[in-house]
């Protein structure tokens, strides 16, 4: 009986370890969205800007344009500046300014404004069987979505659509 007894709490540490080790993240995964750096940047001008580019994001719902608003990022909750990536208006340039040179991913920008953006799912619209997210960068097809480091003139655009 001790054998017995011995021999399941054995494999019961093993199971607990093996979920354990599972558990940890690797080190090749992307960044978890609060390490994107430029997401909590907040500036007061344009001064002393070590980057200063711009994109164009457009997002497209099953044939329907995304409006993309104007000042999101600008005087927000958590900041009374520009956030690290920002719009001035309704035409989808994204602004990406910050005082060190730092990535701008495109999960940055859907971070700060507060919407959700994977390969699986654009705002309350989610990938399955008959839909999927699409996304393409200057035309090409990318894979990298909200992993995406935007580049100045980057012309991004994301759909959800029927497969």
């Amino acid at each position: 009986m001790k054998a017995e007894s011995a021999a399941l709490a054995f494999a019961g540490a093993m199971t607990i370890a093996f979920l354990v080790v599972l558990a940890m993240p690797s080190d090749d995964s992307p960044p978890l969205a609060e390490e994107w750096e430029i997401a909590s940047v907040c500036l007061e001008g344009h001064n002393g800007l070590a980057t200063h580019i711009h994109a164009s994001l457009s997002i497209e719902i099953d044939g329907e344009q995304y409006p993309i608003g104007p000042n999101v990022g600008i005087s927000d909750s958590t900041c009374d500046g520009m956030r690290g990536i920002h719009t001035h208006d309704d035409s989808g340039t994204l602004h990406i300014e910050a005082p060190t040179p730092m990535e701008a991913p495109v999960g940055a920008f859907f971070q700060i404004w507060d919407k959700e953006f994977s390969e699986s799912r654009i705002f309350d619209s989610i990938a399955d069987d008959d839909s999927e997210v699409v996304m393409y960068v200057n035309g090409e097809l990318s894979h990298e979505f909200e992993n995406y480091p935007i580049q100045d003139g980057d012309v991004i655009e994301i759909f959800y659509r029927d497969k």
